[in-house]
């Protein structure tokens, strides 16, 4: 589904916002398709110990979510994964070369350039006239996160930052605490309904759904499209405009 094809809106538009949350990964600069790029290379490099080197995404993925618990999210984690994937899949037989050149991608993924979407600036700029207050809200490694922001230049569109080991309800409610704002007065935009939508409309938030183009299989989840505080976008600005105003 794409918010080009369906694109249900808020039953009532909020009417007393006073903090508007925008992810980042994926929202406001691409993240997915390098990690996807990455594990293309990973196949490669394990294809000499399997039979069918496809099974060498399967079996990272399961070690990924395992390790999210240890090691988090971001390129650290994904690359400690890796290194244990290719233990396991080559029976503790992968060389040094091979290892040396994971940590090589981790780097590469590290110090790659990073490029805000078309329209973000934009759409922060026409964000930071909205009454209510604006913050970028992510999840992952505190250093990794950091830097990317701050690379990224948009923190000064913004009122705040915040960082998250996870995006729950329970790390939801803590946000809502430091900004002293009651469920119902948080809109949250982001790409994932797993992690942007479902826990902010739980706590009886809103939430406006814009799809990436590349989704991490983690995050998928379906997109409740008869809640009444839910919304589609297909851009980050067509997500603002409806945060501001109601449609029609």
């Amino acid at each position: 589904m794409t918010a080009e094809t369906t694109a249900p809106t808020f039953a009532e538009p909020p009417t007393a916002l006073g903090l508007i949350g925008v992810d980042a990964d994926d929202t406001l600069w691409e993240t997915e398709g390098g990690f996807q790029e990455i594990q293309t290379r990973f196949e490669k490099l394990m294809g000499p110990h399997l039979e069918a080197d496809s099974l060498a995404a399967a079996h990272l993925e399961d070690v990924e979510r395992r390790n999210l618990a240890v090691f988090g999210y971001g390129v650290k984690g994904f690359t400690l994964s890796m290194i244990e994937t290719a233990i396991m899949l080559s029976d503790g037989a992968v060389s040094g070369d091979d290892i040396a050149q994971i940590l090589d991608w981790s780097r590469e993924m590290l110090g790659n350039a990073l490029e805000p979407y078309p329209g973000v600036v934009e759409a922060l700029q026409v964000l930071a006239g909205h009454p209510a207050r604006s913050a970028i809200v992510t999840k992952g490694d505190l250093f990794e996160q950091e830097s990317k922001v701050a690379a990224s230049g948009l923190a000064e569109h913004v009122d705040g930052v915040e960082i998250l080991p996870e995006k729950d309800t329970l790390h939801y409610e803590a946000v809502l605490r430091r900004w002293a704002v009651a469920p119902e007065e948080f809109l949250m935009v982001g790409n994932s309904v797993r992690s942007d939508i479902l826990p902010v409309l739980e706590l009886g938030g809103w939430a406006i759904w814009v799809p990436s183009i590349n989704e991490w299989a983690h995050e998928v989840a379906d997109p409740p499209l008869d809640h009444p505080r839910f919304a589609m976008a297909p851009s980050l600005g067509q997500a603002v405009a409806l945060s501001a105003r109601p449609p029609g």
